[in-house]
């Protein structure tokens, strides 16, 4: 009885542990990289050429092969550009997500250069 108990807790938290992580993908979330506000992306130029994580929902993606997508939070939303590392995101929209990548202008704008992303 005590052999079975033991399997249940260790089979429910490996359930449970794999349940918290969500959704990977690309080279998942760098815990190193400090988490800004997509505001910060555009309002603080010295993040130009850094790596950072920001934290939203997915408000739109590419529809044919999802090789990009756009987080939104409370400030705002930029593109993440996932072609670039030959990453693409099933479709998730309205999920939150995490993303990790690189800042870049774009066309007069900024952009992230996704390296990973976390769906929950």
């Amino acid at each position: 009885m005590r052999q079975l108990f033991t399997m249940l807790l260790l089979a429910g938290s490996v359930f449970l542990l794999a349940g918290c992580g969500g959704e990977t993908y690309g080279t998942g979330v760098d815990r190193k990289a400090p988490v800004v506000k997509v505001r910060d992306i555009f309002i603080r130029p010295e993040l130009e050429g850094k790596k950072v994580t920001v934290k939203g929902e997915v408000f739109t993606q590419c529809q044919s092969n999802g090789c990009w997508f756009v987080i939104q939070d409370d400030t705002g939303q930029v593109y993440v550009d996932l072609s670039r590392h030959q990453m693409t995101l099933p479709a998730r929209l309205g999920r939150k997500a995490t993303a990790s990548g690189v800042v870049a202008r774009a066309k007069g704008g900024y952009l992230l250069i996704g390296e990973g992303v976390v769906i929950k």
